[in-house]
Formats: structure tokens, sequence, C-alpha cells
């Protein structure tokens, strides 16, 4: 048996209490911009606590009412946390604005929040338990999920009230799991995301989602390819375009699709500090797109700020915060910090 799963806390009693606000708030700032609704309101401190699975993080964090932000700066910014997160809100509310679609997280309900895309929100004291999820982990396994935000299930449903109870569950177990039981609880805890969230039949399901995978794959690896379309993906794999269409639907559609990819790819490059000597649109003809003007508008579109915006913030993002003498609690915020950065390549 090996030692217990990697965790790393933020706990009242680690440092002194006005000092603990900030450092959660710099546990989270790879994910959001935070900052309480009433700065000068009396609450009680906060406390996160997270768990590395492997496959995805498990954080438990309990706060006041709070601002988040991740907006089009923040992108540019922290483009190596594109991942999503499945939350489960013991209690509180949080009013969420993701890519223009609103919704309220409340106790009830299991929502998934897209950080691919802009994000705002308002919550009051809250406690909640969060899933972070690399958005490959998507891809690979569970593609129903690519691009959904807000709830995953109707509120108070059979379905929530089963993976709220897993999450509860997780809150309470992974303090005594052992290092070596990790994948395997990841595993699981994905094996009921997806059979929840499929909403037909198991067997027809399991079928589509893994073709879709498949498809989605291909698609990453080709997106240099000027050839890459509905056409040459049918070609491939041998399946009419009323079928393809089917498969992609719940994505937008295949053709937003491969363009949302293709954008993102640019915007990974763009950027990339190591690729700054590149011109801008060099690398936007790597992935298909021949015109300044209409590559500037889509990604202005997509990601709201200019392609050279986005390398100019790229450039200029900051590196794992320089905190105040605090003992096991800036090493706590280290970790957090590098976990969610290399949770994609894990």
């Amino acid at each position: 048996m090996t030692g217990p799963i990697p965790s790393a806390a933020l706990l009242p009693g680690m440092v002194p209490d006005e000092v603990l606000p900030e450092l959660w708030r710099q546990s989270l700032a790879v994910y959001y911009d935070t900052r309480p609704l009433d700065p000068e309101a009396t609450a009680a401190p906060p406390a996160i606590r997270q768990y590395h699975l492997g496959q995805a993080l498990f954080i438990d964090t309990q706060f006041d009412a709070q601002h988040f932000r991740r907006d089009a700066a923040w992108l540019a910014r922290n483009s190596d946390t594109d991942h999503v997160t499945i939350q489960f809100f013991v209690s509180g509310r949080n009013r969420v604005v993701n890519d223009g679609h609103s919704f309220v997280q409340q106790p009830g309900n299991i929502t998934m929040v897209n950080l691919g895309r802009e994000v705002m929100a308002e919550s009051t004291e809250a406690d909640t338990l969060t899933l972070i999820l690399p958005r490959e982990l998507l891809q690979n396994g569970l593609p129903q999920l690519l691009d959904r935000s807000g709830a995953l299930f109707e509120d108070n449903s059979a379905s929530a009230q089963v993976f709220g109870n897993h999450m509860l569950s997780l809150r309470q177990t992974l303090g005594r799991a052992a290092a070596d039981e990790a994948d395997s609880i990841a595993q699981g805890t994905l094996a009921l995301l997806d059979a929840l969230t499929r909403h037909r039949d198991i067997g027809a399901a399991a079928a589509q989602s893994a073709t879709l995978a498949t498809i989605c794959r291909h698609i990453d690896r080709s997106l240099k390819d000027p050839t890459l379309d509905a056409e040459s993906l049918c070609r491939e794999f041998r399946c009419s375009r009323a079928t393809l269409y089917r498969l992609f639907q719940p994505l937008g559609g295949v053709r937003e699709h491969i363009q949302r990819r293709r954008l993102m790819a640019c915007f990974r490059a763009i950027s990339a500090p190591a690729q700054a000597h590149r011109r801008i649109f060099d690398i936007a003809l790597d992935y298909g797109f021949s015109s300044p003007s209409h590559f500037s508008s889509l990604f202005r579109t997509h990601f709201g700020m200019t392609p050279r915006e986005a390398r100019e913030r790229g450039i200029n993002r900051p590196a794992l915060p320089a905190l105040a003498e605090s003992g096991t609690a800036e090493t706590a915020v280290q970790a957090m910090w590098a976990w969610a950065r290399g949770l994609a390549g894990s």
C-alpha cells in the first residue's frame, strides 16, 4: 500500500485569519480572478483542500460571497488551464455567465463551467465540491460534454442526487485513500458521470461516444490539413453526412467544432512565448485561415481580443505567485498552481 493521495490545503489556523483570504484567492488564480463582494464585511476565513487524482483534481472549498472573473485577458494568461469544472454546491448560490449562457449553481443541481470560454459569476457564502477535468480527458472519454455549460441534470433529479452523493463521498473518503487508489477513483467517477449524462440506450450511446471521440482525436491531429472538412471525415470514417452531423450535433456542428479547435490551436501558438518570433498570420495560415481580416474577426469574436492582444498578454503572463512568508501555506498554493497547469499533460 502506498502513501495517501497527494493533497494540498489552506485551512484556518495555518496562517493569521487576515492573511488566509489572499492566499485562498492565490490558490484559485489560475482559474479565476476572485474578489469579495463586500471587502469590508466580516466573514469566516475561507478554506480549501485539493486532491490530485492523476487525471483530475478534486477541490473542497468554503468561502464568503465572491466575484469570479475569467475574461479574455485571463484566458490569454492562462490558456494552459483550458479545463472544465463539474461543481456541486453543498450550500450557497452562484449566478454564472459562461460564454453568454446564464445559469445558477445551487444545492440540488450539478453544473459544468467551460474554462475555455469567458466566465463571470457572483456567489453568496458557499460550500462547494469541484472536479477539474482537462479538455483532453473529455475529448477522449466524455465527448458529449466537450462544449457543455450549465446544468448537467434536471434540478433535484435522481441523476443529480446520485452524482451529488458521490461528490460528498469523495469529500469524506479521499483523505483516507491511498495514492495507488487514485486512478481507480478517478475512472469510477468519470464512468458514473458518463452513464448519467447519456440519457439514452447505454449500448448505443457508448458506441456513439467512442466514435465521436475517435473522430475528435483525428480532427485535433489534422488541424493543419487544408482538406479537413466534413467530406474528408466521411471518407476517412466511412460514414454518411447525416451520421456525421448527428454525432456532432451536441458540439454545435462539425464545421463549427473544427473552426473552434483551429482557433484554440492558434490562440495557444500565438500566446506562447516560444513562438513570439513568428508572424501572427503565418500561424493562422498553418491552421487553414487564408484571410487576415477574416481570421482577426473570428478570433476577436471567439476570444474577445485581437490576436496581437493575445500575444502581448500571453508573453506577459505572470509566473507562479510570489507570496509573503507563510510556511506550508505557500507550499500548498504553489502545488495547486502546478497541478492545475500540469493537469492536461497527465
